[in-house]
């Protein structure tokens, strides 16, 4: 139905929460959405009280599955680290950024792919990644940014942002 995420997406403003990650797809003749949210405690017991308004109003289920709490694997950093780079697209990217982040001991947490158009006097279309990730205790943050601007440059991209503390919660789904 029209307007199912902002519908969504105004459920979260309401009750105060932040929506971190929207999904909308098809399957077959169903729409799922599905959002990540954070929001503080009070806030998520607030949204879970209103869920059968949520479920009247769009007339669809509703999964509510809030966490208890945020966790952390032992050994790893409670904040979360991110970065962001441009590439021209190339078959085995995210796979070789995967790759690196898993030889470096990150715990990955979210990641983005999109096309982004590059303004300038001959636009382009390149490929967007976003990564947030745990860090080990013991993380070499030099070495680490070295190897990644490396392969970066193979896919004739930059470094957007790189690697930083990034706000948020840890939610797991």
């Amino acid at each position: 139905m029209p307007g199912l995420l902002n519908l969504s997406a105004s459920f979260v403003a309401r009750h105060g929460g932040n929506i971190d990650k929207d999904i909308a797809d098809k399957f077959g003749e169903k729409a799922v959405v599905f959002v990540s949210l954070t929001a503080k405690p009070a806030e998520i017991s607030a949204m879970a009280d209103d869920i059968p308004r949520l479920k009247e109003a769009s007339g669809c289920g509703v999964v509510f599955q809030p966490m208890r709490e945020p966790t952390v694997p032992a050994g790893y950093r409670a904040d979360l680290h991110g970065f962001d780079i441009i590439t021209d697209d190339a078959s085995g990217l995210v796979a070789e950024l995967t790759s690196l982040v898993a030889e470096f001991g990150m715990m990955l947490v979210g990641h983005t792919g999109e096309q982004r158009v590059i303004p300038g006097p001959r636009r382009e279309t390149k490929a967007g990644q976003k990564f947030v990730v745990l860090l080990p205790y013991d993380f070499d943050h030099g070495a680490f940014n070295h190897r990644l601007s490396l392969v970066v440059k193979r896919y004739n991209g930059s470094i957007v942002t790189s690697l930083r503390t990034v706000p948020g919660l840890l939610w797991w789904w």
